[in-house]
């Protein structure tokens, strides 16, 4: 099917339609993207699968669809700029292969469009409701991947400010649409997806107050307020980690009343005292004391668990011993 990208219409047209049967927009973009149905949305626009229908393989690509909440005239010319030079921002972080990367980016009737290579791959949070909590092994494995996209995105000044499992993305091996970046690598089939909401930062940028943004429960209190920092996608990823690690909501692993963490409360698995502490001081509350940045992280893994060092499966808590 077809999925007409009118955000007043979103009918489904049978596959080579042209034009939508109901709204009569034009259905492909550009002369090349068709949208084959709806995979995603939120306050800042929709995401849909789709074709590439201009190379002979008709690869599978994704469309973000860009919609400026306020609509007047004066600030439409502005929001294109800004468009813009969030694309070229894409276009440089699309280079590492852990990211996705940038195909194409327009407006077409007066909507702005980023096109991007799709993943053929499961997120986190899908893989933890299919296969059960995390263990300390899985965890060290994704923060051996993740820390040095993180700290590849911060080197070009940028913050992703919405890390949690569902914009982390396991690709499968066969990777047969873009064989290029596909990868024998465990590590490099992590992959760190949807950046809307990244944000460039400048030296001013960082003393004046920002866009509250980001997901409840993953953002860290100064993100809140609008002063997202480096650390701030620190914070995200190792909630994230306690997240998988006890397949409950962040929410509910934090003590109100204490002013605390309480995920060691909930953990399937046993988590040593090592990688228990660092997770701990990745989601301290006061930026001061946590994790300033992602090398710090990974010098302190490697301290712990050189590479030559076979990991051992953790302990679940079943069986230990009283």
């Amino acid at each position: 099917m077809t999925q007409c990208l009118n955000p007043n219409c979103l009918k489904l047209n049978p596959p080579e339609t042209i034009f939508c049967q109901s709204c009569h927009e034009k259905l492909v973009l550009v002369e090349r993207y068709r949208a084959l149905k709806i995979i995603g949305r939120g306050g800042f626009g929709r995401t849909f699968q789709a074709v590439d229908e201009f190379k002979p393989s008709k690869p599978f690509c994704v469309i973000k669809q860009f919609l400026p909440q306020l609509q007047r005239t004066e600030n439409l010319s502005k929001a294109a700029l800004l468009f813009a030079q969030e694309a070229e921002r894409l276009d440089s972080l699309g280079r590492h292969p852990q990211i996705p990367e940038l195909l194409a980016y327009f407006t077409q009737d007066n909507r702005q469009y980023l096109v991007q290579e799709f993943i053929d791959g499961q997120n986190l949070q899908q893989e933890l409701k299919e296969s059960g909590a995390f263990d300390e092994n899985k965890i060290l494995e994704l923060l051996k991947s993740l820390l040095p996209v993180l700290e590849f995105i911060h080197s070009q000044q940028v913050i992703h400010r919405d890390i949690k499992p569902e914009n982390i993305i396991r690709r499968k091996n066969n990777n047969q649409f873009y064989p290029v970046r596909a990868s024998s690598s465990p590590e490099n089939n992590i992959i760190l997806v949807d950046f809307g909401i990244a944000k460039f930062v400048t030296k001013t940028a960082l003393a004046v107050t920002g866009t509250i943004i980001g997901s409840e429960g993953y953002a860290p209190p100064e993100q809140a307020i609008g002063k997202a920092t480096f650390s701030s996608d620190i914070y995200s990823l190792g909630v994230t980690c306690i997240h998988l690690l006890t397949e409950v909501e962040p929410f509910k692993l934090f003590d109100v009343g204490e002013g605390e963490w309480i995920w060691r409360n909930y953990l399937k698995s046993r988590v040593s005292d090592e990688v228990g502490n660092l997770l701990d001081k990745m989601i301290v509350r006061a930026t001061n004391k946590r994790f300033q940045n992602p090398g710090e992280i990974s010098s302190l893994i490697n301290q712990i668990y050189p590479t030559e060092k076979k990991f051992t499966p953790p302990l679940q808590i079943s069986q230990k011993l009283t």
